[in-house]
């Protein structure tokens, strides 16, 4: 079985993200400002290739799990540019505008 690795964000609301969030705007109305989201950022659904890749853009070890835990601001941003999705020419957007909001990010193998 091959590894779909996926990138995932953790942390508070704020209004001004809703433009690079995946879900509609609408479905954000409730949400209030700094509830905690979790935000699917990068995915790799292609194989165990491209996951393996994905973790190394962002410094992790697929299998290693103590490795699991992101540093956001040493992930090769230009690397990550690979694994923006058709239809979703935000996704690297979005990643430095959660950064930038104080979002955790963690990488999931799964496999």
């Amino acid at each position: 079985m091959g590894m779909y690795g996926e990138v995932l964000g953790i942390g508070p609301f704020h209004r001004e993200l809703v433009p690079f969030l995946q879900q509609p705007e609408a479905w954000h109305w409730d949400t209030r400002e700094g509830a905690i989201i979790v935000v699917p950022v990068f995915s790799a659904p292609e194989g165990s290739s491209r996951s393996r890749a994905l973790a190394e853009c962002l410094g992790a070890d697929p299998w290693d799990f103590n490795t699991h835990a992101l540093d956001p601001w040493r992930a090769d941003v230009d690397a990550l540019k690979q694994f923006e999705q058709p239809g979703e020419a935000h996704r690297l957007e979005c990643f430095l505008r959660l950064r930038d909001a104080g979002f955790s990010f963690y990488f999931q193998p799964n496999g």
